[in-house]
Formats: structure tokens, sequence, C-alpha cells
């Protein structure tokens, strides 16, 4: 059987990515909105070592994505 936390994290992906594809303001908005709850919810039901993993995950793409704006201009020191 497949853990609640890892149907959550999926459903947050995929309603990010329809949040990022539609252009109806009423869908984009639920879609944001679901995408906000299910990570919240996969968060906090995941155990300790995915959570860890998560949050570096999430360090390291932004890290990335800052060296990516510095190297544009975009972001000074």
């Amino acid at each position: 059987m497949i853990p609640v936390y890892v149907i959550a994290l999926a459903i947050a992906g995929s309603s990010f990515l329809w949040f990022r594809q539609t252009s109806e303001d009423i869908y984009s908005i639920l879609a944001a909105g679901t995408a906000l709850f299910s990570l919240v919810l996969g968060f906090a039901s995941a155990p300790w070592p995915v959570q860890v993993g998560i949050v570096l995950a999430l360090t390291v793409l932004e890290r990335l994505y800052i060296e990516q704006q510095r190297r544009r201009g975009l972001l000074s020191r």
C-alpha cells in the first residue's frame, strides 16, 4: 500500500504543474491552494528522513537558483 505522504506529495506536484500551465484565474487559484495544502499535509505526515531529504533538496535548488540569477546579473552580492 502506498503511504499517504507519497500520495499527498504527488498531488502537490501535479497541482503545481497544473497551476503553471493554466491561464484561467479560478483554476490557477484552486491549483495553487491544493498544491500548498497537499505539500503541507505530505510534509507533516512524512517520516523524518524524508523530511530531511525534502529540506536538503529545497536548499540545493535554492542555491542553484540564486547562483543562476547572479550569473544573469539580476542579483547582487
